[in-house]
């Protein structure tokens, strides 16, 4: 391996380059002459230090035809353009880079291509300026790749690039649009409290672990998926004007405090979704993939442990974890797991649709009545010993399952409607301060279960009909028994 190094360029040349080893200037100020023999002594596999150099047009070129190889890949050792200014249409296509590589701080002041290229060792572009659009379009990193803080002004195209770890770029900046189709991220994508300005578009893409989204800005919207996560999609904090579109298999998706101005779809597989507090203009809907996504490798784990085999649904259907505080003007359910799902605090609980195959925790079945089907009740309303609420929230639940009552009998799941009726009145039972409406309550549920329960309603029909007829019974016996009596004091009379 061939290694050039450069000490520091002399000031007369007013660059901050570096001097090539023997002559008196940087590399960017050879002579013709100079600069020949230079490049001539370059072989594949050179050690390239640009670091601070404003490089000319051409001079680049130069230097990448001179390492190129037999493959016809422009062959580097450890590649450093810190703080380098690049030229215009910079054309680093296809280079392979064996060792580690440093861009942080440098300036490509037109378009740069590093379509195909190959990254051997750690690379960073950390705080680059790229001042038109770049191509990565196919590009290869074998370890830690760092985009951090980078700006792109035009457009950026990352489509079909593999990382074999971490590819981060936390706090980059996309001005125009960026697109990562097909890119396949060995563990984490780490992009938190990145701006994207322009579309932005994430179609079948893998993340071996995390898609880290926590915090980001979208200005015009954002589709994600079909995208499949072994671990988490993070889009936490996370604001998006345009609306916002996750179509993705992950073991978990939390939107925590995202603000959404538009409309937003969830269609998930596998996933546990926590939406707490997150703000939505438009339209909410979430549901189910019932089919795994084409093109894309679902990780070994099946989803959820925990969630029963169900008819319509199995344990590729999406939980939803929390929904507390959510503020949405309409939120429709489909095919989810809500059996878990946390709801004290939802803002517009009457807005609420409920559609298709959406299990809710049922309440502990009394003794008497083990083998009869238990109401359906939220997950805020499980006994405390699993995390239920506390007596001050009594209040609270039975406005939100009132709420959630005229909710569902407007949805047209009349069953469901009724229990979230039973279960209002029964945290008003507990919790009235009144002792004569307690009471009524207490009748109310000992006769016929608030008149939603008409099993309960006919046993006791019967038991008083069986009353009824039994005095009867026995007013007819006395009766004739008096009769009799009578007979019997008037014979021996007469």
């Amino acid at each position: 391996m061939t290694t050039v190094f450069w000490p520091r360029c002399s000031a007369v040349h007013g660059c901050a380059g570096r001097a090539v080893e023997g002559s008196g200037g940087c590399l960017a100020h050879l002579a013709p002459d100079e600069f020949d023999r230079f490049v001539g002594s370059l072989r594949p596999g050179a050690e390239m230090d640009l670091r601070g150099v404003t490089v000319p047009p051409g001079l680049l070129d130069a230097v990448l035809r001179a390492v190129t190889g037999p493959d016809e890949r422009p062959h580097l050792g450890r590649a450093r353009f810190d703080r380098a200014v690049l030229p215009s249409g910079a054309a680093l296509r296809g280079i392979l880079v064996e060792g580690d590589s440093s861009f942080d701080g440098a300036c490509f002041l037109g378009g740069a291509s590093f379509y195909d290229a190959r990254f051997l060792g750690n690379v960073s572009f950390r705080g680059v300026r790229f001042g038109r659009n770049v191509s990565f379009h196919g590009a290869r990193f074998h370890r830690h790749a760092s985009f951090e803080e980078a700006v792109f002004i035009g457009d950026a195209l990352f489509g079909e690039v593999g990382w074999d770890a971490d590819g981060s770029f936390r706090r980059a900046v996309f001005l125009g649009a960026a697109c990562f189709d097909r890119a396949r991220f060995g563990r984490d994508a780490a992009m938190q409290a990145a701006s994207f300005g322009g579309p932005v578009s994430f179609k079948r893409v893998q993340v071996a672990r995390h898609a880290r989204l926590e915090r980001a800005r979208f200005r015009r919207g954002l589709w994600l998926g079909p995208l499949v996560a072994g671990g988490r999609i993070g889009l936490t904090d996370a604001t998006a004007y345009g609306g916002l579109r996750v179509r993705a298999a992950a073991r978990q998706v939390t939107g925590r405090g995202a603000v959404v101005h538009g409309e937003a779809d969830f269609r998930l597989r596998h996933a546990e979704l926590d939406l707490e507090g997150a703000v939505f203009d438009g339209r909410v809907s979430v549901s189910s993939l019932p089919r795994p996504l084409q093109g894309l490798t679902e990780p070994s784990w099946t989803g959820p442990t925990n969630v029963p085999e169900r008819s319509g649904s199995g344990s590729q259907a999406a939980r939803v974890t929390s929904l507390r505080r959510v503020d949405a003007a309409w939120i429709e359910l489909s095919d989810v797991d809500l059996s878990g799902c946390g709801f004290l605090g939802l803002r517009h609980p009457d807005a609420l649709r409920i559609t298709g195959d959406c299990p809710f925790a049922t309440a502990p079945r009394r003794s008497w009545r083990r083998h009869g089907r238990g109401h359906a009740v939220l997950a805020d309303d499980l006994p405390p010993a699993t995390g239920g609420p506390s007596p001050e929230d009594d209040d609270r639940l039975a406005a939100l399952y009132g709420d959630l009552a005229r909710a569902s009998a407007d949805s047209g799941r009349g069953r469901l409607a009724r229990d979230f009726r039973y279960s209002e009145l029964e945290k008003r039972r507990h919790s009235e301060p009144v002792p004569w409406r307690r009471w009524v309550l207490h009748l109310m549920w000992i006769t016929c279960g608030y008149g939603l329960r008409t099993g309960r309603a006919i046993a006791w029909i019967a038991i008083i009909v069986a009353l009824i007829c039994s005095s009867a019974t026995l007013l007819h016996d006395d009766n004739r028994h008096d009769a009799v009596r009578i007979l019997h004091m008037s014979g021996g009379h007469s």
